[in-house]
């Protein structure tokens, strides 16, 4: 149960420290800073991925086993990529839904965001969970991992926030627009 309890609180931190790098470092708010939205960020990191990446990890590891065999990371891996889905997905989701987007707003945000987020979270996850499992000694897996998870969360939490979807909607609006007006 402590080690549960320090997990969520770690991933809450985490979660704190990439939406602090996202609006301060990539998005240079300065005293702009939306506090709302960090408070955003750690509940959905705490409350939402630390309970799912838990459950997620330990079913991997009961169905593989942990062994740091290059197989059985290969196999790890593979599971691992299969949940990227559902924690993306929920973390766009819960966001949307805690800043009081309608569904129709998420939905449209996951469609136009989705991939994109997904590849990037390969990217980074993918080579780093080999890497962990075949080379890092197992006490300081957490240490890479939440090095990493500070970073990838700084952009989860850019890409989950900027504007996409309504630009994305106004652009295709204009174009229809302009459209409607050509065949006049």
């Amino acid at each position: 149960k402590q080690w549960y309890q320090r997990r969520v609180r770690g991933t809450g931190l985490v979660f704190l420290a990439g939406d602090l790098i996202s609006q301060q470092i990539i998005e240079r708010r300065g005293m702009a800073h939306e506090v709302e939205r960090t408070a955003r960020s750690v509940t959905v990191g705490a409350g939402f991925i630390a309970p799912f990446v838990t459950f997620a990890y330990n079913g991997v590891d009961k169905i593989v086993g942990s062994s740091q065999t290059i197989l059985s990371s290969v196999k790890k891996v593979g599971l691992i990529a299969l949940f990227s889905p559902i924690t993306n997905t929920g973390y766009i989701t819960l966001n949307g839904l805690l800043q009081g987007h309608s569904v129709q707003r998420i939905s449209q945000k996951i469609r136009l965001d989705l991939v994109e987020v997904l590849m990037v979270g390969y990217c980074v996850w993918l080579p780093t969970h080999f890497s962990l499992f075949v080379f890092v000694p197992l006490q300081h897996r957490l240490l890479i991992s939440n090095i990493v998870g500070v970073v990838w969360t700084g952009y989860l939490t850019y890409a989950a926030n900027r504007q996409t979807g309504n630009l994305q909607r106004k652009h295709s609006e204009q174009n229809g627009n302009e459209e409607r007006k050509h065949s006049e």
